[in-house]
C-alpha cells in the first residue's frame, strides 16, 4: 500500500464504508417506533488484540439491553475514532433471540517500538531529532501509532529542508512490523535539489535601479564565488518572502506608500551534469541525498505608484504618556531609518512638524508601523498588555505635493495583573524554589518586560529548563487580570559520573563524582568528587544554600585536599614544581533585588563575601625562581560584585556578564605573605540567526604586594593554556627573567590582562565549531601594563647574545570543536592554535593541539 492511501485511510476511515447497513438498520429502527423495543442481546467485538472486549465495548458506549430505536450508530462509530486506537471500525448487526446482536469489527493501531529517520544526510538527522525534541514532538516507544503525531513530525521535517534551500522535498511515511501489533515508523526523507540563484532582475522599477533593489535584499543574493560562506544565494521561501517586504521598506521611506511588489516569477533550469546523475543514481542506492544543479532566475514584478510627503503625526487618547513621548518616538525610528551614526550616538532627533514653504519630507510608512510596535512595547512594559493604536492616513494637496497626515488613535485598555503563576514540569523543583527566582509575583503588575527578566532568571538556576517551552499567558474572562504558566523541564539534577578528563597541563584523570543541584528539590547543591591521575589528584566537598532559611540570601562552603604536579614534559624544566594544598572556603550572598526589588537590573546583581584558609607546600623545583617552600599560609577575606544576563553557563547565546572581586589577605587574618587582589571581568554574547554566536571577553587583574618579602610565585598571575591563552602552555605567558645561569624564565607578573574574542557556528545543539582570537600577557613589579621591555640572554653552549622586544600582547589564533555529551553538562573541546607571536626561546612549536572539557569563558 502506498503512503498516499494509507494517510486517505486514516483521514477517511473505512468504517464509512459501512454506512449502508447502518442506513438501512436505521430506516428498520423507524418501522418500529410504534412497535415493541428490540433490544441489543449481545455484543461481540472481532480483531482486538491489545485491547480486551469490554475495554472496546465500553469505549463504543453501547451495553447489552439498550433500545436500537434510540442508539445513534454514527456517534458510535465516532467514539471509537476519537479514542485514536483503531485504524478501522466496522458495525454490523445479526439477528439473534430476542433481539439483535451487534458486531464490532475493528483494526487495532500498531505499538510504535522504534522511530527511524532514512536519507535526510544533507538536512542531518542529528539535526532533525533535535528540532523534534525542542518541538516537543517526540514519539515515545510503546505507545500507539497517531497519524497526527506523525504529520507533525513530516511537516517539522519538510520545513527544514525548506530553510536549507531544498525546493521539493518528500517525507514518506510507512509502518514497517516488527511483530504482531509491533511496528517501526519510518520517516523516508528525500530532500530533493537546492536552487541556487543565478539572477535577479526587476520589472516596473524605475525609482531604484535593479542593482540598488538587489541590494535591499539581505537574504536573498546571486550566487557568486563566496556564496558558500553565507548560502544566501539558494532560493528559500522565508528568506525570499522577508527579502519581498524589506523591497516595500525601501519604497516606503521614499515616499511611495502604495507600492505593489508581487511574488516573483520563478524560473529553475537543471544543469546537472550527466556524470553527476550517473553518481545520483548510486547515492540513492547508498540512501544518501542526490546532488544536482539547479539555476534559479527571479523576476521581481513592482507597481511603484506615486510618491507622498510627510504632513502631521499625532496620537489622540493617550493618557499614560505625555504628547511628546508619541511624537518623540516617531522622531527616533524616523532618525533611525535614516542614519545609522545618529542611530549609534543616540542623537536627539527633532519632533518638529515640517513647515509649510521647507523642503518637503518623504513620508515614510515603515516609520509609522514601527511607531505602533514601539508604543506596544512601551504600553506592555506597563501592564497595558490589550492596547491597541489605529493609523488613520488623510491625504491632502499643499502647493501641488501630495502630503500624508497621521492619526495614531489610540485605545489604551487597563493596566493587567498577575492573578495566578503555575509551573508545569518540575517533578522534583518545588514551586516555591521557582517562585522565588521570579522578578514578578502574583498581585503585581504583568510587565512583559519583568516577565521575561523572569523567565532569564528562572533559566540562570540550571537545573529547570525553560528554554525549549513557550510559557502561557491567559486572559480571565472579565477581568483584568492574566493566568501565567510556565513550563519547563528537569535538567540534571542528578549526577553520579565516572569521567575522565585531559588537559594540557595535567594530561589524562580520571575521576568520581556524585552532585546535586538541587538537594531535595529546595534550590542546594551538594557535590563530592574525587579526581586523579598521574600529575594531579584532588578530593572536594561542597555545598551551597541559595535561600538560608527561606530568606533571601545564600551560603556555600566548601573544603578540598589535592596536588598538583606542574611537570617539567608538560611546563618545562624552568617552571617544574610539585604543590601540595589544603584549603577551607565560606561565603554568604545576597542579590540587590533585596534592596532594590522595584530594578530588573538588582535581580541579577549578586553580592557576596567570604574566607578562604589555605596551606600550600613546594615541593621539588627545579629552577631558581621555583625554590622548595615549607607549608605557607594564605588566608584571605573577599568580596565580589557581578551582574549576569548570560543565558547559559556552558551553553551561552547571549547575555553580559560584569564582575569585579577584591581579595584581601593581610597579616589580621594570619597569612605569611599579605596581599591585595583586584579583578575586572567582562564578558558579551550576542546571536545571529540562533546558529551564529559573537563572543568576547576581557579580564584585567592586579596583584598588590603588601609585604616586605617577594610572593610566592603560585599567587602570581601566570596566563597560558586553554582557560586563558590557547596554544600556549600554563605559565608560559608573562614577564621573562633570567635565573641564576642566564637562562631566560616566564614568571608570569602581578598584573594581567587578557582578551578573547570567538565565532561559534552551531552545527547542532550538541555540537559547536569556534574559531577564536586570544591575546593577553603578565607584567612583573615595577613594569607598566603594555609595556615593551628589552631581554638580553645567551643560549647555553654559545657565546651568542639574544636580544628581543618582549610583546606588548602574546597572540594565538584557532579553531576548536565542542561536543556536549550526556556524560557532563560541559563540553568536550578539541582545540587547534597557532602562535602569532611567540617567544625566541620558546621551545614547544607555533601551533599546539589541546584536548580539555569546559570553557574558556
Amino acid at each position: 500500500m502506498t503512503q498516499r492511501n494509507m494517510v486517505r485511510n486514516r483521514v477517511r476511515p473505512r468504517w464509512r464504508r459501512g454506512v449502508l447497513p447502518l442506513l438501512l438498520v436505521a430506516g428498520f429502527s423507524l418501522s418500529l417506533a410504534a412497535q415493541d423495543i428490540e433490544p441489543i442481546t449481545q455484543i461481540e467485538v472481532i480483531g482486538s488484540q491489545k485491547q480486551t472486549a469490554e475495554t472496546v465495548i465500553f469505549k463504543s458506549g453501547v451495553k447489552v439491553g439498550d433500545d436500537l430505536r434510540n442508539l445513534d450508530f454514527s456517534a458510535v462509530l465516532e467514539k471509537l475514532w476519537a479514542s485514536g486506537s483503531f485504524d478501522d471500525v466496522k458495525l454490523e448487526l445479526e439477528d439473534d433471540k430476542g433481539g439483535k446482536k451487534l458486531v464490532i469489527r475493528i483494526r487495532e493501531r500498531p505499538l510504535i517500538k522504534e522511530v527511524d529517520y532514512r536519507g535526510g544526510t544533507e538536512v542531518g538527522i542529528t539535526n532533525i531529532k533535535d528540532k523534534v525534541k525542542e518541538k516537543k514532538l517526540t514519539i515515545n516507544p510503546d505507545t500507539v501509532y497517531d497519524p497526527e503525531a506523525a504529520r507533525k513530525i513530516k511537516n517539522l521535517i519538510v520545513e527544514q529542508a525548506g530553510e536549507k534551500g531544498f525546493r521539493n522535498p518528500v517525507v514518506d511515511i510507512t509502518l514497517e512490523p516488527m511483530g504482531t501489533g509491533v511496528a517501526r515508523l519510518v520517516f523516508d526523507i528525500k530532500e530533493g535539489g537546492k536552487a541556487k540563484i543565478y539572477r535577479v532582475e526587476f520589472r516596473g522599477n524605475k525609482v531604484f535601479s535593479s542593482s540598488q533593489l538587489r541590494g535591499v535584499m539581505k537574504k536573498t543574493r546571486k550566487h557568486w564565488m563566496f556564496s558558500w560562506l553565507t548560502t544566501h544565494d539558494l532560493l528559500v521561501d522565508k528568506n525570499l518572502d522577508e527579502d519581498l517586504e524589506n523591497l516595500k521598506k525601501a519604497y516606503w521611506k521614499m515616499g511611495y506608500k502604495d507600492v505593489f511588489v508581487g511574488k516573483p516569477l520563478i524560473e529553475v533550469d537543471d544543469h546537472t551534469s550527466p556524470k553527476q546523475k550517473i553518481k545520483n543514481e548510486k547515492r540513492i542506492k547508498e540512501a544518501k541525498s542526490p546532488k544536482y544543479d539547479l539555476r534559479a532566475t527571479l523576476t521581481v514584478p513592482i507597481l511603484e505608484g506615486q510618491q507622498y510627503f510627510e504632513g502631521t503625526f499625532k496620537a489622540e487618547g493617550g493618557k499614560l504618556f505625555r504628547d511628546t513621548f508619541y511624537t518623540g518616538k516617531y522622531a527616533e525610528v524616523k532618525r533611525d531609518n535614516k542614519s545609522f551614526l545618529k542611530k549609534f550616538f543616540n542623537i536627539k532627533p527633532s519632533i518638529e512638524t515640517p513647515k509649510a514653504g521647507e523642503k518637503p519630507v518623504p513620508f515614510d510608512l515603515d516609520a509609522v508601523n514601527q511607531t505602533v510596535d514601539k508604543l506596544k512595547e512601551a504600553y506592555s512594559n506597563q501592564a497595558y498588555i490589550m492596547f491597541r493604536a489605529e493609523k488613520k492616513l488623510e491625504i491632502r494637496d499643499e502647493d501641488g505635493v501630495k502630503k500624508v497626515d497621521t492619526t495614531l488613535k489610540l485605545d489604551e485598555g487597563e493596566p493587567y495583573t498577575v492573578r495566578k503563576i503555575e509551573f508545569e514540569g518540575n517533578l522534583t523543583t518545588k514551586d516555591k524554589v521557582l517562585r522565588r527566582s521570579m522578578l514578578m509575583r502574583e498581585g503585581d503588575l504583568f510587565q512583559t518586560d519583568r516577565f521575561k527578566d523572569s523567565i532569564l532568571s528562572i533559566s540562570q538556576l540550571s537545573y529547570f529548563d525553560v528554554k525549549n517551552a513557550e510559557p502561557k499567558v491567559d486572559l480571565v474572562p472579565e477581568k483584568s487580570q492574566v493566568d501565567v504558566v510556565i513550563r519547563g523541564e528537569e535538567a540534571g539534577v542528578n549526577e553520579l559520573l565516572f569521567q575522565g578528563g585531559y588537559g594540557s597541563l595535567f594530561g589524562f584523570s580520571l575521576g568520581v563524582s556524585f552532585s546535586t543541584r538541587n538537594l531535595g528539590g529546595g534550590g542546594e547543591t551538594l557535590s563530592v568528587s574525587y579526581n586523579g591521575g598521574k600529575f594531579s589528584k584532588n578530593v572536594s566537598v561542597g555545598f551551597t544554600e541559595p535561600f538560608i532559611f527561606d530568606l533571601p540570601y545564600s551560603f556555600s562552603t566548601s573544603v578540598s585536599n589535592g596536588s598538583a604536579d606542574y611537570d617539567a614534559s608538560r611546563v618545562g624544566v624552568a617552571n617544574a614544581y610539585k604543590q601540595y594544598t589544603r584549603s577551607l572556603g565560606l561565603s554568604v550572598g545576597a542579590r540587590l533585588s533585596n534592596w532594590f526589588p522595584q530594578s530588573p537590573w538588582a535581580w541579577f546583581t549578586t553580592y557576596s563575601t567570604g574566607y578562604s584558609f589555605r596551606l600550600i607546600r613546594i615541593e621539588g623545583g627545579r629552577n631558581y625562581y621555583f625554590r622548595d617552600l615549607s607549608n605557607q599560609l594564605t588566608s584571605t577575606f573577599s568580596q565580589s560584585l557581578s551582574f549576569s544576563t548570560v543565558n547559559h553557563q556552558f551553553k551561552p547565546t547571549q547575555g553580559t556578564r560584569v564582575a569585579f572581586g577584591l581579595e584581601y589577605g593581610g597579616w589580621q587574618f594570619g597569612g605569611d605573605k599579605p596581599f591585595l587582589r583586584a579583578t575586572w571581568d567582562f564578558a558579551k554574547f550576542a546571536n545571529v540567526a540562533d546558529r551564529h554566536i559573537f563572543a568576547i571577553n576581557l579580564n584585567y587583574g592586579y596583584l598588590q604586594n603588601m609585604g616586605k618579602e617577594e610572593l610566592p610565585l603560585y599567587d602570581l598571575y601566570r596566563p597560558g593554556g586553554e582557560n586563558s591563552i590557547r596554544g600556549y602552555r600554563f605559565g608560559q605567558v608573562g614577564s621573562v627573567l633570567l635565573d641564576n645561569t642566564g637562562t631566560p624564565v616566564v614568571v608570569g607578573g602581578n598584573k594581567q590582562f587578557i582578551a578573547n574574542l570567538e565565532y561559534q557556528f552551531k552545527i547542532a545543539d550538541q555540537f559547536r565549531l569556534v574559531f577564536f582570537y586570544d591575546a593577553g600577557n603578565a607584567w612583573g613589579s615595577g613594569t607598566k601594563v603594555f609595556s615593551k621591555d628589552s631581554v638580553s640572554y645567551t643560549p647555553y653552549g654559545t657565546s651568542t647574545v639574544i636580544t628581543y622586544t618582549n610583546p606588548t600582547l602574546v597572540r594565538s589564533a584557532g579553531l576548536e570543536f565542542r561536543f556536549f555529551l550526556p556524560i557532563s553538562p560541559a563540553p568536550l573541546r578539541l582545540i587547534w592554535a597557532r602562535k602569532l607571536n611567540p617567544y625566541p626561546f620558546d621551545t614547544e612549536g607555533r601551533t599546539d593541539f589541546q584536548f580539555s572539557i569546559g570553557t574558556t569563558f
